[in-house]
């Protein structure tokens, strides 16, 4: 969203200054700001509880951390043999939520590139005598609209998944809202303003993947690095989507009807619901995963926490909490 406040106004202020163009501009400035937010995140993110090195916690703030995902059954990323590593693999690998959950994350991922397009169409409408409907720097603003709408529906849906504990069923209707939406883009409605209200509905489906992604975290409490592990296969597999799915299905020769792109978004909506509740019908059949992650009879022999337990630490969650 402030992408495209910068970039409308780039586009005012910085077209032509030293003889480059706005859009370079939006390239130098989007760099600079990539470098030094990065630079920020290395101190700011402080990483899991277990090992973080965050200098603005203290080590009473740590322990905190620390014990506040110990009463909440999570156990956190730590510093693992290479061996220990490679038995994860090996569990990640075997296991067929991991590929449940790829499915459902990389089509969720793949769908949303429906939305990144919109610029193109609202560049190509014109008025009855054939000039343009909106200008550049119009143009740049209007899409605001719809990370505004993406904004509220994320921060509201996902609300709502956290107090009603609603992972996949926020995940699924999100995920039917932009069945809903690129359907009716695929079929290109006479009208202008019905495409525009379309493509403005499928700024609100984001929750979808974020939902997914706290339900896996859930799902997998006791598995912090195969948690780590599959967002990070899933991650890269998405990046590398993004690189080639365009390549047929996004051209901008099909700009602004897509033949292929809305249809293929509409059947990732389908085939990432249909992994989803695979996901669930998996985890009601292997409850156990819950408690002891994906090798329970390891876990069982094994599943010793990384807090080294103290007296107090033998109270319940309720009486812990009268020290938070």
């Amino acid at each position: 969203m402030f992408l495209g406040i910068v970039q409308a106004a780039l586009y005012r202020n910085l077209n032509g200054v030293s003889g480059l163009a706005g859009w370079q501009w939006l390239f130098i400035i989007s760099g600079i700001m990539t470098i030094f937010w990065g630079l920020v995140g290395l101190v700011i993110i402080p990483d899991s509880p277990a090992i973080t090195r965050a200098l603005w916690l203290s080590e009473s703030e740590r322990e905190l951390c620390r014990l506040r995902m110990s009463d909440s059954g999570v156990k956190t990323s730590r510093i693992i043999p290479f061996k220990t590593l490679v038995q994860k693999m090996k569990l990640l690998i075997l296991s067929p939520l991991s590929y449940l959950f790829l499915a459902a994350y990389l089509q969720f991922a793949w769908s949303q590139r429906a939305n990144a397009y919109f610029l193109l169409f609202l560049k190509g409408l014109q008025n009855a005598d054939g000039t343009p409907r909106y200008s550049v720097y119009t143009v740049n603003l209007i899409p605001l609209g719809g990370y505004a709408i993406s904004i509220v529906c994320n921060i509201g849906l996902n609300a709502l998944s956290d107090w009603k504990a609603w992972r996949w069923q926020v995940s699924v209707g999100a995920a039917t809202l932009q069945l809903i939406a690129t359907s009716v883009l695929s079929g290109w409605p006479d009208s202008w303003k019905t495409i525009m209200a379309f493509y403005f509905l499928t700024f609100a489906t984001a929750a979808w993947g974020y939902a997914l992604l706290a339900w896996l975290a859930e799902i997998l409490r006791k598995e912090p690095e195969v948690r780590s592990i599959l967002v990070a296969v899933a991650v890269t597999l998405v990046y590398a989507g993004h690189a080639s799915i365009p390549l047929r299905a996004w051209r901008v020769s099909d700009s602004p009807r897509y033949p292929v792109g809305f249809p293929l978004a509409a059947a990732f909506s389908v085939g990432s619901i249909v992994a989803i509740m695979g996901m669930w019908f998996y985890v009601r059949k292997y409850p156990d995963i819950v408690a002891w992650g994906l090798d329970p009879e390891g876990a069982q022999v094994h599943g010793e926490e990384e807090i080294m337990p103290r007296d107090d630490d033998q109270k319940t969650p309720v009486e812990r909490s009268s020290r938070v």
